[in-house]
């Protein structure tokens, strides 16, 4: 981390959703910013729900208040009243990588909880944190539920053995970032699913739906993962079918 004391710029910027890895990335990041004198930044991202599929309208400013009290409650719950350090809360509309990275900017230390809300929320929060820690301008460090931490892995420069005579000089790891969006709709004992995949520009969609058993009690979050599961494997199968025409198709020229 760099030097310096708080008022000269000192800052740990840690991302919250209001899930228990998050609680104890902020709880994590107040300790630390108690050792080294810095400022932790709370930094909660928020998106409107037509954001995620056209189904969904765009409403007024409810869903921003919602969040705001979740940042507010999240903050005052781990750290309570007698805060030992200097906190600062922003919520700010947009996707989670892209605010928690232009956050992160001049910062110490980005600290993110392993997973967020929901099963699978956990997964797509992977994304966020590889996203982070791949684009991030200062150390990403994960935090566990339990309250254990490690350092992000980032992307380092690799050398291109295979370069013949003549070569300039070695490669470096490309990145690509493709947005998945899941759009849930629960409608009584059937939940339905659209999904959409920014692939580098090309779209791919997805339908898909599950319904349960009559004979088994209501449980939608059970409906919820089958039906993006079925979504998400129709996906794949999507990919894997243009990778194949890719492969084969005849090189222009």
């Amino acid at each position: 981390m760099g030097g310096g004391e708080a008022g000269c710029g000192r800052r740990i910027v840690v991302g919250i959703d209001g899930s228990a890895p998050s609680k104890a990335a902020l709880r994590w990041a107040v300790g630390q910013a108690t050792l080294t004198g810095a400022v932790v930044h709370v930094v909660a991202a928020w998106e409107y729900p037509a954001l995620y599929g056209w189904f969904a309208p765009m409403t007024d400013n409810g869903f921003e208040e919602s969040a705001r009290r979740t940042l507010t409650a999240e903050v005052d719950e781990v750290v309570g009243a007698d805060r030992p350090v200097e906190i600062r809360e922003s919520l700010v509309l947009g996707h989670a990588a892209e605010v928690l990275l232009e956050a992160a900017e001049n910062a110490d230390l980005l600290v993110l909880g392993s997973r967020g809300r929901g099963t699978f929320a956990r997964t797509l929060l992977g994304s966020v944190s590889v996203r982070c820690a791949v684009h991030g301008a200062c150390p990403v460090v994960i935090v566990r539920a339990d309250g254990t931490a490690s350092a992000a892995p980032r992307a380092v420069a690799a050398t291109d053995t295979t370069a013949g005579p003549g070569a300039t000089g070695g490669s470096t790891v490309r990145t690509k970032d493709w947005q998945l969006n899941l759009h849930v709709v629960e409608d009584r004992d059937t939940t339905r699913v659209h999904a959409v995949l920014d692939a580098d520009g090309t779209l791919l969609h997805s339908d898909a739906q599950a319904r349960r058993n009559p004979r088994d009690e209501p449980a939608p979050a059970v409906g919820d993962e089958f039906a993006v599961g079925r979504a998400l494997v129709d996906l794949g199968h999507q990919l894997l079918r243009a990778g194949t025409h890719g492969a084969t198709e005849p090189a222009e020229g």
